[in-house]
């Protein structure tokens, strides 16, 4: 390359990082805050041979006068401080200013992966801790932002099968 088309091309990768990654560049510099991640719930499929699949219902709110792009997410499921399922989503949604959507998180719970915890699953009344954890992609031309999430939280295994009963009586 001759030293012109170099420098018109590196002056073109940067007017194309300022209007692609200005609002990671905001967000890093405090004046847009980060998208908030609030979990409102957990459903529940009915357990198959190979785990028990759920689908943790998140909103995501945008508290910014301009609208976010997100690239998608990853996450990790841990049950009484064990990882029992990981994952991501690499679909791309924009969160409008001042908005909301609501994203389907969702999780396969692999039956090898709590063989372990059997012995504390069999004591219905024992509280299992619980955490997901994650994160969101906020896109950037050079790599992007993750802002992070957690929820975390107990349940009993009773409470998990009086929900798992409650689903399956109001399928179809």
């Amino acid at each position: 390359m001759t030293h012109g088309l170099l420098t018109r091309f590196a002056l073109g990768l940067l007017i194309l990082s300022l209007l692609l990654g200005c609002g990671v560049r905001e967000l890093a510099r405090g004046e847009l805050q980060p998208p908030q991640a609030t979990l409102k719930g957990v459903s529940a499929s009915k357990p198959t041979a190979t785990g028990w699949p759920l689908s943790f219902i998140v909103l995501l709110e945008n508290p910014n006068p301009r609208e976010l792009r997100l690239l998608g997410y990853d996450f990790e499921l841990t049950l009484a401080g064990r990882k029992v399922a990981n994952g991501g989503n690499d679909t791309a949604m924009v969160l409008p200013a001042f908005g909301q959507s609501v994203i389907q998180v969702p999780v396969l719970v692999k039956v090898v992966e709590i063989i372990g915890l059997w012995p504390v699953l069999l004591q219905p009344d024992i509280a299992i801790s619980y955490q997901l954890r994650g994160g969101l992609h906020l896109a950037s031309l050079l790599g992007g932002l993750r802002v992070p999430f957690r929820f975390q939280g107990t349940i009993t295994p009773r409470e998990g099968m009086d929900q798992l009963k409650l689903f399956l009586k109001n399928r179809p």
